[in-house]
């Protein structure tokens, strides 16, 4: 198999992650007015308790087996064998999730209640069982995954105005919340031969039990992860009050939405840096490592910093002039950005593609605990604000002891990358957007984030460039050859 663009997977991911937030943006509005609040709760409650189940059916497969399909990825026999062998496990897992599901919705009255959506939406619980979407991000197919997720999204968008009319078609939203991802997985499914074959596989000896203790700890360090990312608001709303639970959950939501912008263009990475470590391919693993902490530099310090300097007009611009009281939060949890963003190059780029699965779930563990005391005492009496407190040391503790186990890298990355220069564009740009910010009105929201945006980021980039920043001069040269290839086709086309 030939090496793919990593320049072209980092467009597609991230145009996969822009669609992702923006598409829903688009229907949002529209289902809540027509579906009321009694509706829309009823869909995100079926869909938050099957959340759960889904994790048990594919247990710690989606990371498992990214990893182990990148390290064999050239050899189709080899590829083969592993697919099927993941495939059995998840397959047995999924057989129990459904039995869970059937007990729970049989037995307690309030999923009863839902049968209807349930049947509906569990659907994807065995699609994503025979969608293999880890094994095509293995073999880093991000070209079929955006084309095809960007079509059964459109066609979602369409299903929402088309089939919800009135508060009765929460059913019909139920089935357009899963159409997309379905869609997705069947189209895998189908289209999977052309990279495996389990012809003869049923007769082959196979060992399943190697595969079980790496997969359940991914699996456990994932719940660890859900609980401690959830529960903060469960919290909130025990230790305080609705309104409390209100405020964080606006600046939660500003924060992911960033955090996920970040995150998606570094974590095309994945593949390549665990094909580059199974094949002993030191010099290379760096200098992908080097890349994806300078795409955090470029992308995620400047993405914090600017939520910090513009958290009012953010929050009135996204949310409303009630949600002001949550400024001071979501300052709290734009530095989580910064934290989060160093964790994953740590965690998913550097100590599981090592195999060192054991420390980044021992470091999830102890995060978890750390998190729930701070909660326990901090959000009685800062409510919120406390939440994001306690959010932000567990991430720096997650940081710190998955930074212990990845030290001989850091060092050699700290050589490579000056990183004092992007600080100073920081520093200047951050003086700039403070002059900026006094000369314009906040009456008119939109235009002042507009401004401050072309203000902030530009001259940030503009610094980098003059600085010659690699991921920079990369991106400009990327853009002038595009544009250069359009202009000579429309004079071709003009004569």
């Amino acid at each position: 198999m030939g090496e793919k663009s990593i320049k072209k997977n980092i467009i597609m991911s991230t145009l996969l992650t822009v669609s992702n937030c923006v598409f829903p943006l688009l229907t949002y509005s529209y289902v809540a007015r027509v579906l009321g609040p009694i509706g829309t709760g009823k869909v995100a409650f079926v869909t938050s308790v099957l959340q759960y189940f889904g994790y048990i059916a594919t247990l710690g497969i989606p990371a498992y087996g990214l990893r182990e399909c990148a390290k064999v990825r050239n050899d189709k026999e080899k590829l083969s064998g592993l697919v099927y062998e993941l495939f059995v496990i998840n397959l047995c897992a999924t057989i129990v999730a459904y039995i869970l599901l059937f007990i729970g919705v049989a037995f307690y009255p309030k999923f009863y209640e839902y049968r209807y959506l349930f049947a509906v939406q569990s659907i994807t619980i065995i699609l994503t069982s025979i969608g293999f979407e880890w094994l095509y991000q293995s073999l880093e197919e991000y070209e079929y995954i955006t084309k095809r997720s960007l079509l059964f999204k459109t066609i979602s968008v369409a299903l929402t105005f088309l089939l919800i009319r009135n508060s009765e078609d929460y059913l019909w939203y139920g089935f357009v919340t899963v159409f997309a991802s379905a869609a997705n997985y069947i189209c895998n499914f189908l289209n999977v031969r052309k990279y495996i074959s389990f012809k003869g596989q049923v007769s082959e000896k196979h060992d399943f039990k190697k595969h079980l203790k790496p997969i359940f700890v991914l699996f456990s360090a994932s719940v660890m992860i859900t609980i401690y990312s959830n529960f903060d608001v469960v919290m909130i709303g025990i230790l305080d009050s609705e309104k409390a639970v209100g405020l964080y959950n606006a600046a939660l939501k500003i924060k992911n939405l960033v955090l996920a912008l970040s995150t998606a263009v570094t974590s095309v990475l994945i593949p390549r840096i665990t094909f580059y470590i199974k094949n002993k391919n030191e010099s290379k693993v760096v200098t992908l490592l080097e890349k994806s902490l300078r795409i955090t530099l470029v992308l995620a310090i400047p993405l914090s910093i600017f939520i910090m300097f513009n958290v009012k007009p953010l929050l009135l611009f996204f949310c409303g002039r009630e949600y002001l009281d949550a400024s001071n939060t979501l300052v709290i949890l734009s530095v989580c950005i910064i934290v989060l963003c160093i964790t994953n190059i740590f965690g998913n780029q550097i100590l599981i593609p090592h195999e060192n699965e054991n420390r980044y779930s021992q470091s999830i563990f102890v995060g978890l605990w750390i998190n729930l005391i701070l909660n326990f005492l901090l959000i009685p009496s800062l409510g919120a604000f406390g939440a994001a407190i306690g959010t932000l040391i567990t991430e720096v503790w997650n940081a710190i002891w998955m930074g212990i186990g990845c030290k001989k890298y850091i060092a050699e990355l700290l050589r490579r990358i000056k990183a004092y220069n992007y600080f100073f564009a920081i520093a200047v740009a951050c003086v700039v957007e403070i002059f900026t910010g006094q000369l314009l009105s906040v009456n008119n929201i939109f235009f002042y984030l507009a401004t401050q945006t072309i203000v902030f980021f530009g001259l940030y980039y503009i610094i980098l460039w003059i600085l010659k920043d690699p991921i920079i001069n990369e991106g400009y040269n990327a853009v002038r050859e595009k544009t250069s290839s359009f202009l000579r086709f429309c004079n071709k086309r003009g004569k």
